[in-house]
């Protein structure tokens, strides 16, 4: 991905980062594919400390959301990007 995945201030976008849906989950998954879009985004950019830096706090970030729906029982599996260690 060589064009940023979108922006939060843009109309088009209604001022989200990503579409909250009808309920939580709906809403967290959403969030963990913009997370995702980023984490391309960010991989695609290179490697530089900024970059690694932007990247790990993208994975915490995806981990996290990963995380919150497997402890309530939704099947959700972490993904693999080349930038991680």
């Amino acid at each position: 991905m060589s064009q940023p995945p979108g922006n939060s201030l843009e109309t088009d976008q209604n001022a989200r980062v990503s579409d909250p849906g009808d309920t939580l989950e709906e809403g967290i998954r959403q969030l963990i594919q913009r997370v995702r879009q980023e984490l391309d985004y960010n991989d695609a950019k290179g490697q530089s400390a900024y970059r690694l830096g932007m990247h790990d706090g993208l994975r915490f970030t995806e981990d996290a959301l990963v995380s919150l729906l497997r402890r309530h029982g939704y099947d959700v599996e972490p993904r693999s990007t080349p930038l991680d260690a």
